[in-house]
């Protein structure tokens, strides 16, 4: 991998120092994750429904887009720290608001909202660091970033389950804004920022981030070989709607329990709110350990065809897990470390799916347009988890991801006959 032409002087310990912070400010920003943990004692002190105290994380999947879209441009026009420092802190003023107020739709406000936009604009301005710290290991920074951001939900959840039993859910959430403001507040300013603010230099070194990333995406690739059909025309081929469905389909599952696994846990098998938080932390396990390994296999044999494998398994485990286990806790958190694994699993898959897919030009386009999938998902699956019955709703899902395999593995064919008509060395697994 070639570094970036710009190469900034950074001192070592500072860049030491600055990811430790990254590390620090990616931990807590994933609350949102183990939002599970208050539903339903937020159900009983204010007498809120489930249904929509998790429109929460719902309106934090759709805050993806304005926020990449506004904090890009608010990092061009104000500088990276700015924007970072004003992120955590909104972020954890959020998160107090949420456990101040006595109203369902000011909660969703805030945690979905506000938390959901300062959360993004984090992870924006850490990138933007990432490329400017550490040209020559951005892949693997990056790597312990989204590792930080699997763990943040492991740690976060039993803590979180420990102090409801002590203290009140709106008690837990005041004092943890509190303590994201000062963490956030300390992480951002301790950062160090290569640029020194100077948004030309911050654009230009963004730009050689991109055309890296692209120069990566067709390394190694004959010319010939090169995915050359443009976003317009994926919207118009069935392969870009059949991996849309499938995404939706595959996840499903993995979307109902990021934020209904502890409500579930309590109401099908009568466990208390730390045994129901542990659960939690097992869907982050599993979480943690997809995106390692799945992504390790589509290299081994194509993102299509570990797709297919991963929704066609995935939906037989579940079928089994209602057939054999269905009334064993420990079979439920077992199925949830599986989950956490599917979910995590496809997130890393779809990427790739597109890289091999369509034309470099458009990577960014084409992700945008399928990340709108990831919001559906996000909408309806939390939904289902509270509005149909465990059984039946464990089986929809079931059915849901088998098809969603046979749906990619579908997607995987339309290419290689799109590819072969026009006479390209392209292909797909």
């Amino acid at each position: 991998m070639e570094a970036l032409n710009i190469q900034l002087e950074a001192p070592r310990g500072k860049k030491a120092l600055s990811l430790c912070m990254i590390i620090v400010m990616e931990l807590a920003v994933t609350s949102i994750y183990a939002l599970a943990v208050f539903v339903s004692t937020l159900q009983e002190a204010h007498g809120w429904s489930p249904n929509k105290i998790v429109m929460a994380y719902t309106v934090t999947m759709f805050c993806e887009f304005p926020s990449f879209i506004v904090g890009g441009w608010l990092m061009n026009k104000f500088g990276i720290k700015k924007v970072q420092v004003t992120s955590g802190v909104l972020y954890g003023a959020a998160i107090l608001i949420s456990g101040l107020t006595s109203s369902v739709a000011v909660f969703v406000v805030a945690q979905g909202v506000m938390a959901g936009l300062a959360m993004y604009g984090v992870y924006i301005c850490n990138v933007a660091l990432i490329n400017a710290l550490f040209p020559k290991n951005k892949g693997l920074v990056m790597g312990i970033m989204f590792g930080a951001q699997g763990i943040g939900s492991i740690i976060l959840a039993p803590i979180l389950a420990y102090s409801i039993q002590a203290f009140t859910a709106s008690i837990v959430l005041v004092a943890e804004g509190i303590i994201f403001i000062i963490v956030l507040f300390t992480a951002t300013m301790l950062v160090y920022d290569p640029t020194k603010g100077n948004r030309e230099l911050q654009a230009r070194i963004q730009k050689e981030a991109d055309e890296q990333e692209l120069a990566e995406a067709i390394a190694g690739k004959e010319a010939g070989a090169l995915p050359t059909m443009r976003w317009k025309r994926a919207l118009t081929h069935p392969a870009f709607w059949l991996i849309f469905i499938s995404i939706i389909a595959v996840q499903m599952i993995g979307n109902v329990l990021v934020t209904d696994i502890a409500v579930l846990a309590e109401a099908v098998y009568k466990v208390n709110e730390t045994d129901s938080a542990w659960v939690v932390s097992a869907f982050g396990v599993g979480a943690g350990l997809g995106g390692i390994i799945i992504g390790y296999i589509s290299d081994k044999i194509g993102p299509y065809k570990t797709t297919f494998l991963l929704g066609i398994i995935d939906g037989v485990l579940l079928l089994l897990f209602i057939l054999l286990g269905a009334e064993s806790f420990m079979a439920y958190a077992a199925i949830c470390i599986i989950q956490g694994f599917t979910y995590n699993g496809m997130t890393t898959l779809n990427p790739i799916m597109i890289t091999d897919s369509y034309s470099p030009k458009d990577l960014g386009t084409v992700l945008g347009l399928m990340g709108i999938s990831y919001a559906i998902v996000g909408a309806i699956g939390p939904q289902i988890g509270l509005s149909v019955p465990f059984v039946p709703m464990i089986i929809l899902c079931a059915v849901l991801s088998i098809i969603g395999g046979m749906l990619a593995k579908m997607a995987g064919r339309a290419l290689n006959k799109y590819y072969r008509a026009e006479g390209s060395k392209c292909a797909v697994r």
